[in-house]
């Protein structure tokens, strides 16, 4: 319940993100500006809602691991199921999505099929569209973070080995590195070929963030031990303090200095440490909400939205592009954003889900291994509701 709350905080964050992001006339000359620029400040952190969904997705596929080895259960995970049970889960749905798209666009300012047209649609295909800039925010900008989610699905066989091998301490260590390779490499590449290799969307910049993901459902299951500050609130808000700072100062320091590039550096894992702090509160909350049998409210809502993140996340752009011929131009833009548009992504995300990913999720789950079945009844609490992550 808790990780599904937070997939639904993750996904309303990055649709308001972008809702507001792209209302235009947005602040009024009356009363209400103070009000809507507030709303616009607090929007403009919705995409730290990624890094969330890093943290959560860490979690989810490491889950059955981390069951199995709780029931003492040591088979181990197998490259080709573990892929075939992503590419069932995952890619039709991103394939209808990838249609809607496509078909939009055929629609509207048509489709000039040129090899740069070709080497874009391959590349999407292949889930490397992340890796070029030319490639990377195309068709759907927000498409780059799925394919980052793919190749970390191919960096966990490695996970797995150095965290079987060497521990979490110089597993963490080897993620943290891969980040500032990745940041190296960019930079050599734009200084002697004039090369422009992506950055934030790359995987190996986002290793170390999905890495805890992974600690924290091993913490959950008691195959690893956690300090008690690991899930303090007090820690949990004052990481979330320390990675606001950051990412406000960021701007204001001169680009190509140490402290820029320090700063850089260290301000997504300082999300994806306070993301993992509050997954870790979240965790042992619900275990609380269980022995009293009860469930905020909220939660239960955040929960249900959560349920549907990934149609959410697939398809709120296009509901975005599309906000022109049913929002009422006669409302405020911002009373129109957050009352017309935001909620209308909301109801066709739940369609299409029915329809276009719920339907895989079922074959999924009449395919599931014995030995995870017979798991549920025990470790159930603890089972994200789209139980089928790994």
């Amino acid at each position: 319940m808790s990780i599904d709350a937070l997939r639904g905080v993750a996904a309303l964050g990055v649709v308001l993100y972008h809702t507001v992001a792209q209302t235009q006339h947005a602040v009024p000359v009356n009363v209400f500006k103070l009000p809507v620029q507030v709303i616009q400040f607090l929007s403009s952190f919705g995409y730290v809602g990624v890094f969330l969904f890093f943290v959560i997705s860490g979690f989810c596929i490491h889950l059955r691991w981390a069951k199995a080895r709780a029931a003492q259960q040591f088979e181990q995970i197998q490259f080709g199921g573990f892929w075939k049970r992503r590419i069932r889960r995952l890619y039709p749905p991103y394939l209808i999505a990838f249609a809607l798209f496509l078909g939009l666009a055929a629609l509207t300012t048509g489709i000039n099929v040129t090899h740069l047209f070709v080497y874009d649609l391959v590349m999407h295909l292949l889930m490397l569209h992340n890796l070029d800039p030319q490639t990377c925010y195309s068709i759907n900008g927000v498409f780059w973070t799925l394919a980052i989610e793919e190749q970390l699905y191919l960096a966990y066989f490695l996970l797995l080995f150095l965290r079987t091998r060497w521990g979490w301490g110089a597993t963490l260590i080897i993620c943290g590195l891969a980040r500032i390779s990745w940041f190296l490499l960019a930079h050599v590449a734009w200084l002697m070929a004039g090369y422009n290799i992506p950055v934030p969307e790359a995987a190996a910049s986002h290793w170390f963030t999905w890495a805890l993901g992974a600690i924290a459902v091993e913490a959950w299951f008691g195959l690893v031990q956690l300090p008690k500050w690991c899930r303090s609130s007090r820690i949990g808000c004052l990481t979330l303090a320390l990675a606001l700072a950051t990412s406000l100062g960021l701007p204001l320091i001169q680009k190509d200095t140490v402290l820029h590039d320090l700063g850089w550096l260290l301000i997504h894992p300082a999300w994806g440490f306070a993301f993992f702090v509050l997954i870790n509160r979240a965790l042992e909350a619900e275990q609380s909400w269980l022995i009293g049998r009860y469930t905020p409210r909220l939660i239960a809502i955040l929960a249900s939205v959560g349920v549907f993140s990934y149609s959410l996340y697939l398809t709120h752009e296009l509901v975005i592009m599309q906000s022109w011929r049913f929002s009422f131009t006669a409302l405020p833009p911002m009373v129109n954003t957050l009352l017309i548009v935001t909620p209308a992504t909301v109801a066709f995300a739940w369609l299409f889900f029915q329809f276009c990913e719920k339907p895989y999720i079922k074959k999924l789950s009449m395919k599931r291994p014995s030995f995870e079945t017979a798991l549920e009844p025990v470790f159930a609490s603890t089972i994200p509701t789209l139980a089928d992550e790994g």
